[in-house]
């Protein structure tokens, strides 16, 4: 039996009167549960096609340089890229080496231009093994036409004499003056080929080996020369290394130090001397010497 409440509430339902809501529904989530919010990688399969290494992405990279330098433009975006194949690379050529591009007229032949990669149809010029559009050759930091001056190649980019000179080239150690073309490095330092010179004879070293003396260099002539101990006995140098011997107020090799007359060794044996020579017991008394 219903209770008078209940009754009444099932007789205004019934007639539309009252209205009854559904009950709250309530579930138990686990304390480990994923939350609802879950990141791309977990909830997009393709995310990681997305952003694959080989992709296309952006990095942004500050370099801090001197005031008015220019910027040395990223290896991927280089103005001037290097070319694929190895049969069209030109000649290796000495950092600061001055160059001039080679100009020909409007032909048959249409090459790829080595700035925009485009075709050249008309007069092009050839400079570093590549073709380019006359009006593409430009400085890389003044962006002045490069087409009939001389340019210099610089970490991808090509400059024009002046913007190489303020920006890459070295100084000279000896005349402190800029380096444009072969620099010769030495002592750690950079010198002009023509100022790294012996202070005896003034010639230029080259690739020839030097020494130092007082902290002045000297081709390996002039510094024997001047400066290396000579064996009395031959007239050769005592180098580092050698086994010398030093009697009679001279330096010997040790297997020059010998009898004047039997030339038998010297060394570690008593000896004579007669007119400034060493002798042998046996020849201590020698006339003809």
């Amino acid at each position: 039996l219903r209770s008078e409440e209940e009754t009444l509430k099932y007789f205004l339902v019934s007639f539309g009167i009252l209205k009854t809501a559904p009950a709250s529904v309530h579930s138990y989530t686990p304390a480990n549960a994923e939350p609802a919010s879950r990141p791309p990688w977990v909830t997009d399969d393709a995310f990681s096609q997305k952003f694959a290494p080989g992709k296309t992405t952006t990095t942004v990279t500050k370099h801090i340089l001197p005031r008015g330098a220019p910027v040395p433009p990223p290896a991927s975006t280089s103005a001037y890229p290097s070319p694929v194949s190895t049969s069209s690379q030109a000649p290796a050529i000495a950092r600061g080496t001055v160059q001039r591009a080679e100009r020909f007229p409007a032909s048959s032949r249409t090459p790829l231009c080595g700035h925009c990669n485009s075709i050249i149809r008309g007069p092009f010029l050839v400079a570093m093994g590549r073709s380019w559009h006359p009006e593409e050759f430009n400085c890389a930091y003044c962006k002045k036409s490069l087409a009939d001056m001389c340019f210099v190649e610089e970490q991808n980019s090509v400059y024009c004499e002046r913007c190489y000179e303020q920006f890459f080239a070295p100084t000279c150690a000896r005349c402190h003056t800029k380096i444009m073309g072969e620099v010769m490095h030495a002592l750690r330092q950079t010198w002009h080929t023509s100022c790294f010179v012996c202070a005896a004879c003034k010639m230029p070293f080259g690739n020839s080996l030097f020494h130092m003396e007082d902290g002045e260099p000297y081709c390996e002539k002039d510094y024997i020369a001047l400066f290396s101990t000579k064996c009395h006995g031959c007239d050769f140098p005592v180098e580092a290394g050698d086994k010398f011997i030093e009697a009679l107020g001279h330096t010997w090799h040790d297997t020059c130090f010998i009898c004047a007359v039997c030339h038998v060794n010297l060394e570690g044996q008593p000896f004579y001397s007669k007119k400034d020579k060493p002798l042998c017991k046996k020849h201590a008394h020698a006339i003809n010497i």
